[in-house]
């Protein structure tokens, strides 16, 4: 069994930090034994969520900035502590779980060292850009998880191509569609995600209120928290939307909300892979998204879903009425999504991709595997998937 070391940022709630769930979730424990380390203090709400796992959580406890000379100090530290745990494998994630990683790559805390880059987040800052340079130079793989994060990787961070290693989201599927027939008359669109500019909601706010005039009993539901709430709901208020779009909050029981839903509609203008859209398709939903990042990997336009330009509220309009209009079309769309979702991007496929990345690196670095370990989380019915077939080290 070999023991493998998470470290990230912090463990508030968000994509990152749900996608580890689902990691230490899905890991073969006769194989693998997760931990995770927070580069903050205060591990965050999530810490308990990982416990509750068999996953232990420990602090760097790094209050300031990364650039200190007391984070060499602190990672020495956690390297100390890695050792004397004998981890095998160090995973970084998010920009301080992958500059820890890869500064305790060099103070010898584990023989492979991974980081993750899971976003097109571009580092303005000269200072945290070559950070992100050096964690890619000194880590075996750089997992990214779409081939337009692979590409700002190599361009902006200067990642050398045969680091790179993809490997795509993947979300459970449930055993049955949810979608409800479609009302023309009142329908429903979902929304879920941070309420911060990444995500373009106000973008999607001036399609409602031209969607409206088209659809007067038309209903929207935003599920989630951010900084962006308060202008969000003056824009509300101007376009009047007030009796038409409902901000839910936080919520922890999004799967029983997407019956209510007849179309899910994604408006980001950064994207890496996002869960939630991955999750609606599997859910049987309808699915209206932007451009952004992986989205049109995930979304074969016309065929598993719609796509519009980033930044453009009126494409976002004209393909909301005509999934909203169209009963037909959106049942067929609602079909192909869910079988792409099911062929290409299952928790089973991502998981036993990721304990093939580990097992290849740890042969690299000298271990012998064991020759009767098997892909124990993979489904069976993704044995054919070119994800599988193909996941040999740095290319998956």
């Amino acid at each position: 069994m070999f023991r493998v070391a998470y470290i990230v940022d912090h463990l508030q709630i968000g994509g990152a930090q749900k996608h580890l769930l689902r990691v230490v979730e899905g890991l073969d424990r006769d194989q693998f034994t997760p931990e995770i380390w927070t580069a903050s203090d205060d591990p965050g709400e999530l810490a308990d969520e990982f416990r509750a796992r068999d996953t232990a959580v420990h602090a760097v406890g790094i209050r300031d900035s990364m650039m200190r000379p007391a984070t060499l100090r602190s990672t020495w530290e956690m390297s100390r502590e890695l050792r004397r745990h004998k981890v095998d494998i160090v995973h970084g994630y998010l920009f301080e779980g992958n500059f820890l990683a890869a500064l305790a790559r060099l103070f010898r805390a584990a023989p492979v060292t991974f980081v993750a880059k899971r976003s097109l987040d571009l580092y303005t800052r000269r200072d945290r850009r070559l950070a992100a340079a050096f964690s890619n130079r000194i880590a075996d793989q750089v997992v990214v998880n779409a081939g337009s994060v692979g590409e700002l990787v190599q361009t902006h961070e200067w990642c050398p191509p045969s680091k790179i290693l993809e490997i795509p989201n993947g979300v459970e599927f449930p055993s049955a569609a949810v979608r409800r027939p479609l009302d023309p008359a009142r329908p429903t669109i979902g929304m879920v995600g941070r309420l911060g500019w990444k995500k373009g909601y106000e973008f999607a706010l001036e399609a409602f209120a031209a969607l409206r005039k088209l659809i007067p009993g038309l209903q929207v539901e935003i599920v989630g928290e951010g900084n962006l709430r308060d202008e969000l709901l003056l824009q509300r208020h101007a376009l009047d939307l007030e009796d038409c779009v409902q901000f839910l909050g936080r919520r922890n029981d999004v799967p029983a909300l997407l019956p209510r839903w007849d179309v899910y509609l994604l408006s980001s203008v950064i994207e890496g892979m996002p869960n939630a859209l991955l999750e609606a398709m599997a859910a049987g939903l309808p699915v209206v998204s932007t451009r952004a990042g992986g989205c049109d990997e995930i979304i074969e336009d016309g065929v598993s879903g719609l796509l519009a330009d980033t930044h453009d509220a009126a494409g976002l309009a004209d393909a909301l009425e005509r999934v909203l209009t169209d009963p037909q079309l959106a049942a067929s769309l609602s079909g192909a999504g869910r079988k792409r979702v099911e062929a290409h991007y299952s928790l089973d496929a991502m998981i036993g991709s990721m304990q093939r990345a580990y097992r290849a690196s740890l042969q690299d670095a000298g271990f012998k595997i064991p020759a009767n370990w098997s892909e124990k989380t993979v489904d069976s019915r993704n044995s054919g998937s070119p994800l599988l077939e193909n996941a040999s080290r740095g290319n998956i």
